[in-house]
C-alpha cells in the first residue's frame, strides 16, 4: 500500500463511509477504489482514469486534489500527451479553398437572381395599380355617398348625468389606489474561499431551507451561535424542510453536492461551484439588515 492509498483510506474511515457508499457517492466501481488505496494503478483503465478516480476519491473525503496531486506527484501517473493533429498538405488546403469559393459562388447566384425579379415585378405591380386619389382629386358623387352614409349612421347614445358621474368616481378611486410593489428575495453572491462560499439574502425575513437527496450524502446545519439544526447522512430519496427564519446567518454544510438539491424559501440553489469540480462544499448565508 503506497502512502497516498494509507491517507486516503484513513480519510475515508473518518467519514465512517464504507467502500459501498464511497462507490455511490464517486460513481467509481469499487475494485477500482480498492486499487486505488492498495496503489495498483495498473488496474485503472488507464492513467487519464487514474487521475480523474483519484480526484473524485479526495473530494469526496474532503481533501483538496491539488494539493495532493502535488505532495504525492511521484506516486500519481502522469497524463498521457494527447496526440499531435497531421496537416494536410499546403496544395491540397489550397485546392479545398477554391473548391469552396466556387461552391459559395455557385449558392449566391440564384439566390441575386430571384431578388431582382422580385424587385421588378414589385415595381411592374406598383406601376399598374390605380392612383388612389384620382376619384378624390375628381371630386365625382363623393358629397352625396359620404352624407348618404352620415345619414345612415347609427347615432350613438350619450349617458345620463348620474352614468357619468359614477364613471369618473371610478376612474378617481382607481387613480387614487396606491400600487403595492412586491419586493422578491435577492440572494448575492458574496465570495468564495476555498470550499466556502458566502451569499447576503435581502428583501426578506423568511429563511426555508428544503434539501433532497438522490444518494446518500452527509449534511450539517448551523446558525451564528453553533446551534445544530441537522448533523447527519440522509438517505436517497430523503427530504427534509428547516424554518431558519430566526437565524441570522445559517451555515449548510454539503458532503455530497452532485447528489443533494437546495431550495431557499422555494427557490432552487444552483452550487457555486460545479459537482464535478468540487463535491463537498460549505454554504453560507447570511441574513441583510432591512
Amino acid at each position: 500500500m503506497t502512502e497516498l492509498g494509507k491517507l486516503l483510506k484513513e480519510k475515508r474511515e473518518e467519514k465512517g463511509m464504507s467502500l459501498e457508499e464511497l462507490q455511490t457517492a464517486t460513481k467509481i466501481q469499487k475494485r477500482y477504489l480498492v486499487a486505488i488505496e492498495e496503489g495498483k494503478y495498473e488496474v485503472l483503465p488507464g492513467s487519464f482514469y487514474a487521475r480523474a478516480f483519484i480526484k473524485n476519491y479526495c473530494e469526496a473525503v474532503g481533501l483538496h486534489y491539488e494539493t495532493i496531486f502535488d505532495e504525492y506527484s511521484h506516486e500519481i501517473p502522469k497524463s498521457a500527451k494527447e496526440p499531435t493533429t497531421e496537416f494536410e498538405p499546403r496544395s491540397k488546403r489550397e485546392r479545398s479553398g477554391v473548391s469552396e469559393d466556387h461552391s459559395l459562388l455557385k449558392r449566391l447566384i440564384p439566390i441575386v437572381l430571384i431578388g431582382v425579379l422580385i424587385v421588378v415585378v414589385l415595381f411592374v405591380v406598383w406601376k399598374l395599380l390605380p392612383d388612389g386619389n384620382d376619384q378624390a382629386k375628381s371630386g365625382n358623387d363623393s358629397p352625396g355617398v359620404l352624407l348618404d352614409a352620415d345619414e345612415n349612421k347609427p347615432q350613438k347614445k350619450e349617458g345620463t348625468k348620474k352614468e357619468k358621474e359614477d364613471v369618473s368616481e371610478e376612474k378617481e378611486e382607481k387613480s387614487e389606489a396606491p400600487k403595492e410593489e412586491e419586493k422578491q428575495q435577492t440572494l448575492t453572491k458574496l465570495e468564495t474561499i476555498g470550499k466556502v462560499t458566502t451569499y447576503d439574502l435581502k428583501d426578506t425575513d423568511k429563511l426555508v431551507v428544503e434539501l433532497s437527496a438522490k444518494g446518500p450524502s452527509y449534511v450539517g446545519i448551523q446558525d451564528e451561535t453553533t446551534k445544530s439544526y441537522f448533523n447527519n447522512q440522509m438517505k436517497e430519496g430523503q427530504t427534509e424542510t428547516f424554518d431558519l427564519s430566526s437565524a441570522k446567518e445559517v451555515t449548510l454544510n454539503i458532503g455530497a453536492s452532485h447528489v443533494t438539491s437546495i431550495k431557499i424559501n422555494g427557490e432552487a440553489f444552483t452550487y457555486p461551484v460545479p459537482a464535478t469540480e468540487l463535491i463537498h462544499q460549505k454554504i453560507v448565508i447570511r441574513k441583510a439588515q432591512q
